[in-house]
């Protein structure tokens, strides 16, 4: 209630500002400039806000969507419900004006208002647009040469128009290198000259004290000719779970989590993981984004964490509990927030940092393409994101995340990611503190070198201290992190278990626990209410977890029972004698097909001990996962309306079936499983007969 003035205030001034526009518009250019000039800074002042909300980074939707209550997805409704503002925002004061002042304002409105903004409609349909924005982006002064830049930005998302315009761009991208250079040398000349303060005197350590699918190997890159195909299924990859093959470099369409129309075609999350989106928690935990004081945020984390442990429907411990949000002060907060989620948002005044934002924004789209992977390695893009990363150079999360980014859509090169590697490109990724907006950056980084199976096999030989802290920042992801970095931490196990290093080090590093509390943990699981109180958007994006999870433990399964077939075979060669079994070194990737998954199956039914002792199985029993599957697959089956409910159905029944492996697991399908009904009863049924 207290957040309830500003609100009323800030759409009544909005509202004032566009009818003083409509009196103006015959007016003198300085009086509309000034009414652009203030919806800029009405709009960034609520963008702030919506962000000390520590939104999902990586969530694309209208923020009027991904938040209900939040007033800046109020302010842009209220934009784009005014069709003769927009068409004159866009058609006379960007297309036809030649005064550079209203250029100017205009373009910075346009960029404030990108998150709710069709950007196909305006980059496509507008003819001239494009090229105006490259011509200003090349000569133009400040500010307007960098509003323009950052409008580049959303277009180039959109793969026609980067098809479209891959001379411009091949001109455009040496230069916006050569200017972040400029920009960071004029930053280390500054600090030499002023000694910047840091919040913190050492950023090796985490923020807060933390608990300790196989892939093909290669990929095409992409040309600037070849787009996507909206209409195409999700892909994890080119493995045997994919159902389509892939239509471009990126491992995309298994991640799709975009919760608008299908038939969008540009995105403003550039790394093309559309997240999940909110983390699944109470409703009541959920608070205004208008509370944007620390210790607001910090609580609200605490609740969030809180609610998910109460939920737990088995007896699954998280972590040690970590540090108090609620111990820390408003003071401490004002110095941290940096830190985490980011302080700047406004594009003016304009400041160096804003300046490397947008510029890092318009090259991640393009990092992928290989026709600019020359350019980008000549004029030494990895050197300039190796800056980027160090919280103690930037000083601003925001522009460290912008780089992580930019960073991941080049990791997808294989020349590339070798060299990230082999310079300490990881150890630098994992001094990224914790919890942060860039710590769900490099969730995304982590992904995309996991689905580089060269990359990740130079990962695996790192020494042993360094991958094992890999294996427990994405473990830590996977609990702590927002929606997407959980998802972006599913999927890097989903394809690093086919390596044994890291299969080991999950292990060790109670993993299997973490990743079912994935599914245990899900409101549409409780038994009470089954997630009625969720939104669309929320259920949707519970089920994702719940099948992106059962894919990753299927994964794990099967990468155990291809060490334990290994074992019974060094047994039996002991006894009988025979050739000699060789492993597979730890740091190669072994892969599957499900023919030679049931081979492995059937060999140790057959060959096995008759009381076979197998640990991951041991461990799934303790926490009670066998009937967790089970009613899960009941849930499942009704999911009508989502598109993967056979895949969460076929991945549980798999795991199911490996572990039959065990004489325990089939005893336990022998047993009553409460279920529930098509109309949403509880009844009980026996596993054996799903």
């Amino acid at each position: 209630m207290a957040t309830a003035p500003a609100t009323v205030d800030s759409k009544a001034e909005l509202t004032a500002l566009l009818e003083q526009w409509e009196r103006e518009q015959q007016g003198n250019t300085q009086e509309l400039i000034n009414i652009l000039t203030k919806i800029s800074e009405l709009v960034e002042k609520e963008t702030e806000v919506y962000h000390k909300a520590d939104p999902d980074p990586f969530d694309d939707r209208h923020p009027g969507r991904a938040d209900p209550e939040c007033m800046l997805g109020h302010l842009l409704k209220i934009l784009f419900k005014n069709d003769e503002f927009m068409n004159t925002l866009v058609n006379s004061y960007v297309m036809t004006s030649r005064e550079f002042s209203l250029n100017a304002a205009a373009c910075r409105l346009l960029q404030n208002i990108m998150p709710g903004l069709e950007t196909a409609v305006v980059f496509q349909e507008k003819e001239g647009i494009v090229e105006r924005l490259f011509k200003w982006a090349q000569e133009a002064e400040q500010p307007l040469r960098i509003y323009a830049t950052g409008l580049l930005a959303g277009a180039m998302e959109n793969q026609d128009i980067a098809a479209n315009y891959r001379e411009e761009n091949s001109v455009l991208v040496p230069l916006m290198l050569h200017r972040l250079r400029e920009l960071q040398d004029k930053d280390a000349e500054s600090r030499r000259e002023i000694k910047r303060p840091s919040p913190r005197k050492s950023l090796s350590e985490p923020l807060l004290p933390l608990d300790e699918e196989a892939v093909d190997g290669g990929f095409e890159d992409k040309p600037f000719s070849q787009s996507k195909n909206s209409d195409e299924k999700e892909a994890v990859g080119p493995q045997e779970d994919a159902e389509v093959p892939f239509s471009s470099v990126e491992p995309e369409n298994e991640l799709s989590f975009r919760f608008s129309s299908p038939h969008r075609t540009s995105s403003r999350a550039n790394s093309a993981v559309k997240t999940m989106m909110k983390p699944m928690s109470a409703p009541g935990s959920l608070t205004h984004p208008g509370m944007s004081d620390g210790s607001s945020y910090l609580r609200r984390r605490m609740e969030r964490d809180g609610a998910r442990t109460s939920k737990q429907k088995l007896n699954f411990s998280l972590p040690e509990p970590e540090r108090n949000f609620s111990e820390l002060s408003n003071s401490s907060w004002s110095e941290m927030s940096p830190w985490v989620i980011g302080n700047n948002y406004h594009l003016d005044p304009l400041t160096p940092e804003i300046e490397q934002r947008l510029i890092l924004q318009y090259l991640t789209p393009l990092g992928e393409y290989q026709e600019l992977l020359a350019v980008f390695m000549q004029m030494g893009a990895r050197e300039l994101l190796m800056h980027y990363m160090d919280l103690k150079q930037t000083n601003d999360v925001q522009l460290t995340f912008e780089a992580l980014k930019y960073l991941a859509s080049l990791l997808l090169h294989k020349k590339f990611a070798a060299e990230f590697v082999a310079h300490g490109g990881v150890q630098k990724l994992l001094e990224i503190p914790r919890p942060s907006m860039a710590a769900t950056g490099v969730s995304l980084c982590l992904y995309y070198l996991a689905y580089n199976q060269d990359a990740m096999e130079r990962v695996c030989m790192l020494p042993h201290s360094v991958l094992s802290d890999v294996v427990g920042y994405t473990l830590w992801l996977l609990e702590c992190s927002h929606a997407s970095g959980c998802c972006h931490a599913t999927m890097f196990f989903s394809i690093s278990f086919s390596f044994r290093a890291v299969l080991e080090l999950f292990d060790k590093q109670d993993g299997l626990r973490r990743l079912v509390n994935l599914i245990s943990t899900l409101e549409i699981l409780n038994p009470e209410d089954q997630g009625a109180l969720l939104s669309d958007d929320e259920i949707f994006s519970s089920r994702q977890r719940a099948k992106h999870t059962c894919m990753a433990l299927r994964r794990y399964f099967e990468a155990h029972l291809a060490i334990k077939v290994e074992q019974v075979k060094q047994s039996l060669q002991r006894t009988e004698g025979g050739a000699p079994i060789h492993s597979q070194p730890y740091y190669k990737a072994v892969s599957y097909s499900r023919e030679q998954v049931v081979e492995m199956m059937e060999f140790l039914i057959e060959y096995g001990p008759l009381r076979l002792y197998w640990e991951p199985a041991e461990v799934f029993h303790k926490l009670s996962c066998v009937q967790l599957l089970l009613q899960l697959i009941s849930i499942a089956c009704d999911w009508r309306t989502y598109y993967g409910r056979s895949d969460t159905v076929r991945y549980a029944l798999d795991i199911l079936s490996i572990l039959t492996v065990v004489p325990k697991t089939q005893l336990l399908l022998s047993e009553p499983v409460a279920v529930f009904d098509e109309g949403g009863s509880s009844v009980s049924t026996v596993g054996k007969f799903f």
